[in-house]
């Protein structure tokens, strides 16, 4: 048998299918630059290089294809992957995608959990929202969207350790649309961690890359101002919960009460106004934290509204970080928060990272008792005016607000799993609410206090 290479350099080349089986196929001409992801690819042994070994009829743990160079493809319309289907059948699971151009694409693995990433360059991700419901076969859950102004990513959850058996990019030369089919595969857990670990030995982890697009910088500290980070939750490809009759996402929601929190503080005191994210991108829970800390803030306001098991429970909670969390609901809620870079295909959490030992820092220790006594004023607004959970004070491991030098809290406007605080939420004139009465917290909060000098 001969065996063609996954990364094909000329045209007419297979995508990963064995010379010898016959099949005629009308394929994208691939000549072009490969570049340095594509290269370092054909390096790999033939387990991880995309070829198909004539015993084990195995293909690539990491397999890459990527349209060739970027400046010629920058200088048109953006593609557009416009459907989407899988098909499961006679034990294969198959990944159908449909584009109106030439797609610049890459693939990789991902474990704990297992996932299939492919991240596009300059492609709008138009599926059709249904298409995020697909599951089937070797695939557990779909997720899409962007990461930057100019990337987007297909997340595949794995439901078993796979690999990609097949994998053919075609092109229609009377339209010039694009498909590309993905086939799965089962393999052993052990042999797909082992390629993993291999691709990011020769790659490192492509998840940890992605950071905020179009991040929105800061200047240096004003002298005189007070700076407050508002953080809306999710964004971008992580859309967090979504409403059951509304079908409002969590990511607009909190940016749209964070839109309306940022000028009301700005007008009502000296205060200077960051944003981790001011339009629907994704940012990673560390680049979260990166924000605050370039700020110098004074304190990150982290705005939700998760949803629950248990859709009876509604109300806003107020949470600060801690060791362990004061209560089941609050390590349900920190659980779901703290996996908003998995949901993204980023790395997951680093479990090397302890709060216990964060705690016993002094810094953070009056950081954490800042952060609570703001908890406090901020019930204190609420109560009375907007629904309050029973013991809204609480706290958890979140990630987020690991922050020893920048007092920090989560708020959770409600949880979209109610269906009172779902109508109550995706409504502008309660988001305009609840965003002035935080800043009357915040106000009052700052009042009688000093602005920390800068040093110059």
């Amino acid at each position: 048998m001969t065996i063609q290479p996954a990364l094909p350099v000329g045209e007419g080349m297979p995508v990963g299918l064995p010379a010898s089986t016959g099949r005629q196929r009308t394929r994208c001409d691939l000549r072009g630059r490969i570049r340095p992801f594509a290269l370092a690819l054909s390096l790999l042994p033939a387990a991880m290089a995309g070829v198909v070994p004539e015993a084990s009829a195995q293909q690539s743990a990491v397999p890459a294809v990527e349209a060739a160079d970027g400046a010629a493809q920058a200088a048109v319309a953006a593609t557009v992957a416009y459907d989407g289907m899988l098909e499961v059948a006679d034990g294969e699971t198959a990944l159908l995608l449909k584009f109106d151009g030439k797609p610049d694409y890459r693939l990789f693995f991902m474990d704990r959990p297992d996932r299939l990433v492919l991240e596009f360059n300059n492609i709008t991700l138009g599926f059709d929202p249904e298409f995020a419901s697909n599951a089937g076969g070797l695939i557990r859950q779909l997720r899409f969207g962007s990461i930057t102004n100019d990337r987007s990513r297909l997340v595949v959850a794995l439901s078993a350790a796979a690999e990609i058996r097949q994998q053919v990019l075609e092109a229609d030369a009377e339209t010039g649309r694009y498909s590309l089919r993905l086939s799965l595969g089962e393999i052993e857990q052990g042999v797909f961690s082992q390629r993993v670990a291999e691709q990011q030995a020769l790659l490192g982890a492509s998840g940890e890359a992605v950071v905020k697009g179009g991040r929105v910088r800061g200047g240096p500290k004003r002298e005189g101002y007070f700076t407050i980070v508002l953080d809306p939750g999710h964004g971008g490809i992580d859309g967090g919960a979504e409403g059951r009759t509304t079908k409002v996402a969590e990511k607009d929601v909190t940016l749209a009460v964070s839109r309306q929190l940022g000028p009301m503080l700005e007008k009502a005191g000296p205060f200077h106004i960051a944003y981790t994210r001011d339009d629907d991108v994704f940012v990673s829970l560390r680049e979260r934290q990166a924000v605050a800390r370039r700020e110098n803030a004074d304190l990150m306001v982290s705005i939700h509204a998760d949803a629950l098991r248990q859709n009876y429970v509604r109300g806003a909670t107020i949470y600060t970080l801690a060791d362990k969390a004061s209560d089941a609901l609050a390590q349900e809620v920190a659980d779901s928060e703290n996996l908003a870079d998995v949901v993204a295909g980023l790395a997951a959490p680093n479990e090397t990272d302890i709060v216990t030992d964060i705690l016993a820092d002094l810094t953070l220790r009056e950081t954490t008792h800042f952060s609570r006594a703001f908890s406090l004023m901020l019930v204190r607004k609420m109560r009375d005016r907007v629904n309050l959970i029973n013991n809204p004070q609480r706290a958890a491991s979140f990630a987020v607000l690991k922050n020893a030098e920048v007092p920090s809290v989560l708020l959770e406007l409600g949880y979209l799993s109610n269906n009172e605080d779902e109508h109550l939420m995706a409504d502008p004139d309660w988001q305009s609410k609840v965003a002035g009465i935080v800043s009357e917290a915040v106000v009052e909060f700052f009042a009688g206090r000093q602005p920390r000098s800068t040093g110059n």
